[in-house]
């Protein structure tokens, strides 16, 4: 049967409970008739004992004989009553016992094979107990084919020593450690799996087991990887436009500056810019700060508006600037993006053809 990368046929998953439970009857039938059959052997003993005790009604002056004997031997069969009916509460006690530990081995089974992690039981030398029908969904190895592999052998070769070392780590302290890892799948390619792991261990407190659990975060992974790209790229951009780039908080404080913008305004370093109050320090008119609040506040966009700013020492320079407003994540305040062009020689040049 052909299945499709990562998925399993439904019939599959139940699979291994359908086992549990067939065998769990034929235990039970066996059992049941092992116990049939030893209370017909001891039912049959009795009967054996109980004639042989009985008195020959041949042999004389054997009255006394008659009356006790059958005492004995109906006490006798009385007491391999009890017997019975004791092992047959015993026997109800141990199947009672048992329908509960299968019935905890299902749940646990439906659990493991459901699970979007995959479950992994190991020994301390990393030799394979169990593996979930996980593994098989997701990275396409059946538990079998995991058992004939070593606990290393699909996980990259540079990964294996980090494994290693936190494998060595769960086992002194007992608390497991998250790391993640490259796992080859069974068409060839490197997933990355989140993994943590704690020990089981035995009735004198000693390590025996790990438990492992595995998670696919190969599409995360790749996710962080494009976001951080697009964010270098992004940045990069950024620090080498040839106009102004800022985010300020609506009252005025700096969240980020680029070097066109610390440039354009005649700061020293991009730093010294970032701790200048953009309403009082930037602006030469708080007049035209507080058109550009009210105006991003409103349409929550402004393109081409010409502001005077003005320089630490006080010269002025007229900027034109397009920006808009961004909601703030996570309950956070809302701040603005804009980007300014310096037009200070242009309207100058202008005012003169003038």
């Amino acid at each position: 049967m052909k299945m499709k990368h990562g998925k399993m046929p439904s019939s599959t998953q139940d699979a291994g409970a359908r086992v549990l439970r067939t065998n769990f009857r034929k235990i039970e039938r066996r059992e049941w008739w092992l116990w049939i059959a030893a209370a017909v052997i001891t039912l049959l003993l009795t009967l054996a004992l109980a004639s042989f005790l009985l008195p020959n009604s041949s042999s004389p002056n054997d009255f006394h004989a008659l009356y006790v004997l059958p005492q004995a031997v109906r006490g006798l069969v009385a007491l391999v009553f009890l017997f019975d009916l004791y092992t047959i509460y015993q026997h109800l006690q141990i199947h009672r016992i048992r329908r509960q530990l299968i019935e905890r081995e299902e749940l646990f089974h439906l659990i493991s094979e459901n699970a979007a992690d995959m479950i992994a039981v190991v020994d301390l030398e990393g030799r394979r107990i169990f593996n979930s029908l996980s593994y098989q969904k997701i990275l396409g190895y059946s538990p079998e084919e995991l058992q004939e592999s070593s606990g290393f052998e699909q996980i990259h070769p540079d990964d294996r020593e980090q494994v290693r070392k936190a494998a060595t780590q769960t086992r002194q302290s007992g608390m497991g450690t998250t790391l993640e890892y490259r796992f080859r799948h069974k068409q060839g390619d490197w997933m990355v799996l989140e993994s943590v792991a704690s020990v089981i261990r035995n009735e004198k407190g000693e390590p025996e087991k790990l438990v492992i659990v595995n998670r696919d975060i190969t599409e995360r992974k790749k996710a962080q990887e494009a976001l951080s790209r697009s964010e270098a790229s992004f940045r990069s951009l950024v620090e080498g436009a040839p106009h102004g780039i800022y985010r300020a908080t609506m009252t005025g404080q700096f969240l980020e500056v680029n070097p066109a913008l610390q440039r354009m305004l005649g700061y020293e370093s991009v730093q010294e810019l970032s701790k200048v109050d953009l309403a009082t320090q930037v602006f030469r008119h708080s007049a035209d700060y507080q058109r550009m609040n009210e105006l991003l506040a409103e349409s929550k966009v402004m393109k081409d508006v010409e502001l005077e700013w003005k320089r630490p020492s006080g010269e002025p320079i007229v900027v034109r600037c397009s920006g808009h407003r961004v909601e703030g994540k996570d309950g956070g305040p809302d701040y603005f993006e804009v980007f300014a062009e310096d037009v200070t020689e242009r309207r100058t040049g202008a005012c003169q053809r003038l």
